[in-house]
């Protein structure tokens, strides 16, 4: 049974326009020549449910939100999904602090920056915050559902987005003003757009330092291994897994391996191919590349994951195939 279509607060309905767009222009001009009919179908059904969204949205009028968010601008709620903009009292190592919580409603999800073969990955702009010098938003590790041509890498219940504001010299930060977008899905997928400020003096210490404590951890040095195979179609990554605890729900977790990159660059789902005393080997296909000329990516960044425990390491070098 579908579910009903409940209003959202979208401000800016172009911005599907400007995603399909972006989705268009690539698979249009190349993909007869760059991707296989299966990779050409998964791209297909991403580009549609931007499409849809916009035909659904894109002359609705703004909706409020629901009532119950109205005392505080921090915060956003409809029936699918409540955000909330946290901050920390006293900056971290000359950093402000933040965080989204995300609580969505049972069987809904939303998506990881590579939302997989459907989604819309979230964007957080928060170009309007005075006296920002450099931001980072940083995700938890992701997790798989669905399959084929719904797989997907994402958030299901609550989780929590960290942000990193570094003031410019001799200024700080009071209210921070983030304009949020995601896509949320069960049977339908339905856009959210939100406007969130949080002043300074609305701290909540203890949110902001569980969700910089649920990232993935930074992965010693030494631990991945990359190198192009399969004639640049794929890339074989090494991982030097840590030791299982002696928890045996832990030790029996499947590993896996979420890969991204800049410039356009998108990968499948990995199979494990090999396992080495602590060394685990995975052969990620490349199923997108940015159309220019490249083979393999320059550099990738890699989340892993077994069980609870969660890996991270970032711009880790790609060898060319031996």
């Amino acid at each position: 049974m579908r579910s009903t279509i409940h209003p959202v607060l979208l401000e800016q309905p172009q911005q599907f326009h400007q995603i399909a767009v972006r989705q268009l222009e690539p698979f249009d001009s190349q993909m007869a020549l760059r991707r296989s009919v299966g990779n050409v179908e998964r791209r297909f059904l991403r580009l549609l449910t931007v499409l849809a969204a916009a035909v659904l949205f894109g002359a609705a009028p703004a909706a409020a939100a629901d009532a119950s968010s109205a005392p505080s601008m921090s915060r956003f709620h409809n029936d699918e999904v409540t955000l909330q903009l946290v901050r920390a009292k006293t900056p971290v190592d000359g950093a402000v602090h933040a965080a989204l919580l995300v609580d969505l409603a049972p069987g809904w999800k939303t998506y990881w920056i590579d939302p997989g073969a459907s989604g819309i990955p979230p964007t957080i702009d928060l170009s309007k915050t005075d006296g920002v010098e450099t931001s980072r938003i940083r995700f938890p590790a992701p997790h798989r559902y669905g399959a084929n041509e719904t797989a997907a890498n994402g958030y299901k219940g609550k989780a929590a987005l960290a942000i990193a504001l570094t003031p410019k010299s001799g200024t700080m930060i009071d209210a921070i003003d983030a304009s949020i977008f995601m896509g949320v899905c069960k049977e339908i997928c339905i856009p959210v757009s939100a406007k969130l400020t949080v002043p300074a003096s609305a701290a909540d210490d203890s949110a902001v330092a569980a969700a910089f404590a649920a990232l993935p951890k930074p992965a010693p040095a030494g631990s991945f291994a990359v190198s192009a195979e399969a004639g640049g179609k794929a890339l074989r990554i090494a991982v030097k897994a840590p030791a299982a605890k002696a928890d045996g729900a832990a030790r029996d977790a499947a590993p896996d391996l979420f890969v991204t990159a800049t410039d356009g660059w998108f990968f499948d789902k990995p199979t494990k191919s090999a396992a080495n005393g602590d060394t685990v080997v995975f052969n990620v296909p490349i199923v997108e590349d940015p159309g220019t000329g490249a083979k393999i990516p320059s550099k990738v960044d890699l989340v892993f994951t077994k069980g609870k425990t969660a890996l991270e390491a970032t711009a880790i070098p790609v060898a060319p195939e031996s």
